[in-house]
């Protein structure tokens, strides 16, 4: 699921590359304030629930009814993760497989809600645990039920979103960047930097519960870029690594899955934001490539740090 949640990154990216220096992280999440997503949340789960009862007479009928839903659903509340764009597209032309029954189906619609759940941010908790809900109640009506699933509905309450929480040790799993580069020049280029290098392998933060914390970082980096070639496309790096060891005390507040960081020592506000079991910071202009070369450029652009709990 992490990696899953990291890979989402390449479109935050695009955003963050366009705002002002460390802005609160305002990307493409869907705030519903008119209930007009949840509506077409629980009209496609109707729709579903009506498709896994369907007999091959109806089949047809109710499975374009569900992909119209469904794409409905992408348009009102968005589809970042493409959940739904990858269901539509497995219905293909609403043809019955004979193989496929309606008890396959509903087990298979739990799986994409419980998915979806998983990675839902805070705004779009409640419409996520709300179709996960509904499509456990409609896979005990149609495959039965030990116990186990009325169980994890019981669990799921009133789908009110767990606010989350961001107090405990943290450590630095990955710099995601929208441009691949070939770091330690293996051939195979990768938008996760730290997976090129091997500094910054022990950076990590503290986020106390009476809002204080500290930034650790214990190395630095210095990097240069040529071409051996003299094309500026075919770019070798070096890397070298030098131990850094420096304490940033800061305080923090929080408001849903922006935790706002304001360091002791000069005031300065970092912006974090959460994203799954992932917190994220736009560090700018973070990443300096040297250039040895006359015919290669220096460069200069930004990283998103991802942290994990450890």
């Amino acid at each position: 699921m992490i990696k899953k949640i990291f890979a989402l990154l390449s479109f935050l990216i695009l955003f963050i590359a366009v705002t002002c220096d460390n802005e609160p992280y305002e990307g493409d999440i869907i705030i519903d304030t008119n209930d007009e997503c949840l509506i077409v949340a629980e009209l496609a789960e109707q729709a579903l629930i009506d498709f896994t009862n369907a007999d091959d007479e109806d089949f047809n009928l109710f499975c374009q009814v569900y992909r119209d839903a469904l794409q409905e659903q992408i348009e009102v509340c968005g589809d970042e993760n493409g959940d739904l764009q990858a269901t539509i597209d497995s219905l293909g032309e609403c043809i019955p497989e004979n193989n496929t029954t309606a008890c396959e189906l509903a087990i298979a619609a739990t799986a994409l809600a419980l998915e979806d759940l998983e990675d839902a941010i805070t705004p779009n908790y409640q419409v996520a645990c709300i179709s996960y809900r509904e499509a456990l109640q409609n896979q005990i009506e149609v495959c039965g039920d030990d116990g186990t699933l009325q169980g994890l509905i019981n669990d799921l309450g009133n789908c009110e979103p767990v606010v989350f929480n961001v107090v405990g040790e943290w450590k630095l799993l990955g710099w995601q960047s929208d441009i691949p580069r070939d770091i330690d020049n293996d051939g195979i280029e990768t938008n996760d930097y730290l997976m090129e290098i091997d500094c910054f392998e022990n950076e990590t933060a503290s986020f106390n519960a009476d809002g204080t914390g500290a930034l650790y970082y214990r190395e630095s980096m210095q990097v240069q870029v040529s071409s051996p070639t003299n094309n500026p496309n075919d770019l070798d790096y070096s890397v070298e690594c030098f131990e850094d060891v420096r304490t940033f005390d800061f305080t923090w507040t929080q408001e849903g899955d922006a935790i706002t960081v304001t360091l002791d020592s000069d005031g300065s506000v970092l912006d974090f934001f959460r994203n799954g079991d992932l917190i994220f910071i736009a560090m700018r202009d973070f990443f300096v490539a040297t250039s040895i070369s006359s015919n290669v450029e220096d460069i200069v652009q930004d990283i998103i740090w991802g942290y994990v709990r450890y």
